[in-house]
C-alpha cells in the first residue's frame, strides 16, 4: 500500500470542481499514468489477478503494544505500554491508499500515545515502517538493590521499526493480497524473501518521575540482515490464508543503559536474532466484498549476557472492505 501521494488523492476527489485548465490537465495526466501502471501485467494470471474496481473502501480496527527490557551493572528495567486501540477508514484509488485513523481514548484525554504506519507493497518488494511514541509505559526498575514500581507518565518511549524485503517469486505470489487486496491470489503459492531490517527505540524519564527516584535513559538500535519464506494458501474461492516467518541476524547494534548518569554499554553476545512473523486470513463474500484479520509480531532473541536490551512489538488488525 502506497500512502505517500496524499495530495494526488485529494485532487482526484475534487477534480469536478475545477474548470478546464492546467490543474485539471495535470489531474487527468496523473490519472492516465496511474491507469497505465495499474494495467501492467507482469505476473502469472493463473495465480494472481487484479481485484475488481479501481476504488477501494475499508474499515480497520487495530490493537498494538510494545515492551522493552534492559539490564546492566546488576540493575534491570522492564517497560510495557498500554495496548493501543485504533479505528481507521481507508480510501484506495488504483494503487494509492489514504488511511485516516483515530484512537477512541484520545477523545477522553486519557492517552496521548501516537503511532504511524507506512506500507508500500509493489510487486517485487515490501516496505513496512512503524513509528510509535508513548507515555503510557509502566513497569519496574531494579536499581542498586532497590525495587521501583514505575507508573504511567513517568517514562516516555519512542520506537521505530523498518522492514524491507525482496520477493523472489513475485510473478506467482502476491504479498499484498492478504493485507491490502490490490491483488487477489487465485492459486496457492509461496516465495522466498530476502531483506534488511532496523529496530530502534529509546526510553527516558519525564518530569513526572517523583524526586528521589533515579533518572533513566535507555537506547537500543539494531540492524539485521536475513531471509525467510511466505506462503498464501487458497483454501477455496472464499478463503485465503497467509503465514510468513523472516529471521534476521543482527549485524550492527548500538545499545546503552543509563541510570542516574551512570552509563553501561551493552555487550550482547553473538548471534542476536530478530524474528518477524505474520499470519493472516481473508474471507471473500464475493470478489468485491471481504473481511479479514492479520497479526504481526517482532521480537529479539539473544544469548543471555551481562548487559542487554530486548525489544518486542506486536500488532493485530481486523478489517471489512469493498471494491467499487
Amino acid at each position: 500500500m502506497n500512502k505517500f501521494i496524499v495530495i494526488t488523492l485529494l485532487l482526484f476527489a475534487t477534480q469536478g470542481a475545477f474548470a478546464e485548465g492546467p490543474l485539471k490537465k495535470l489531474i487527468k495526466k496523473a490519472d492516465t499514468l496511474l491507469l497505465k501502471r495499474y494495467n501492467v501485467i507482469d505476473y502469472d494470471t493463473t495465480y494472481i489477478s487484479r481485484s475488481p474496481g479501481k476504488i477501494g473502501l475499508k474499515a480497520w480496527g487495530t490493537l498494538s503494544g510494545t515492551s522493552l527490557r534492559a539490564r546492566g551493572n546488576g540493575d534491570k528495567a522492564h517497560l510495557t505500554t498500554d495496548a493501543r486501540t485504533t479505528i481507521s477508514l481507508e480510501f484506495d484509488y488504483y494503487d494509492l491508499a489514504l488511511e485516516i485513523s483515530t484512537t477512541p481514548r484520545t477523545f477522553t484525554g486519557k492517552n496521548s500515545d501516537f503511532e504511524l504506519n507506512f506500507n508500500f507493497y509493489p510487486r517485487r518488494f515490501v516496505l513496512d515502517v512503524n513509528y510509535q511514541k508513548a507515555e503510557s509505559g509502566a513497569g519496574y526498575i531494579d536499581y542498586q538493590g532497590r525495587h521501583i514500581d514505575v507508573e504511567k507518565g513517568w517514562l516516555k518511549s519512542q520506537m521505530l521499526h523498518i522492514d524491507f524485503y525482496y520477493t523472489f517469486n513475485y510473478k506467482k505470489f502476491s504479498y499484498d493480497a492478504p493485507f491490502y487486496q490490490f491483488y487477489m491470489q487465485k492459486r496457492s503459492a509461496g516465495s522466498w524473501l530476502a531483506g534488511i531490517s532496523y529496530l530502534g527505540g529509546t526510553i527516558r524519564t519525564t518530569g513526572e518521575m517523583p524526586s528521589g527516584y533515579p533518572t533513566a535513559y535507555i537506547k537500543a538500535q539494531h540492524v539485521g540482515v536475513g531471509g525467510g519464506y511466505a506462503y498464501n494458501f487458497v483454501a477455496s474461492k472464499h478463503w485465503l490464508l497467509h503465514i510468513s516467518l523472516v529471521p534476521s541476524i543482527i549485524v550492527w547494534q548500538n545499545n546503552s543503559v543509563e541510570l542516574n548518569g551512570s552509563s553501561v554499554k551493552s555487550n550482547t553476545k553473538f548471534p542476536t536474532i530478530e524474528l518477524n512473523g505474520r499470519a493472516g486470513v481473508v474471507y471473500y463474500f464475493n470478489p468485491r466484498h471481504f473481511i479479514g484479520a492479520y497479526a504481526i509480531g517482532n521480537a529479539l532473541i539473544k544469548r543471555k549476557s551481562y548487559a542487554e536490551i530486548m525489544e518486542d512489538k506486536w500488532i493485530a488488525r481486523i478489517f471489512y472492505g469493498m471494491r467499487i
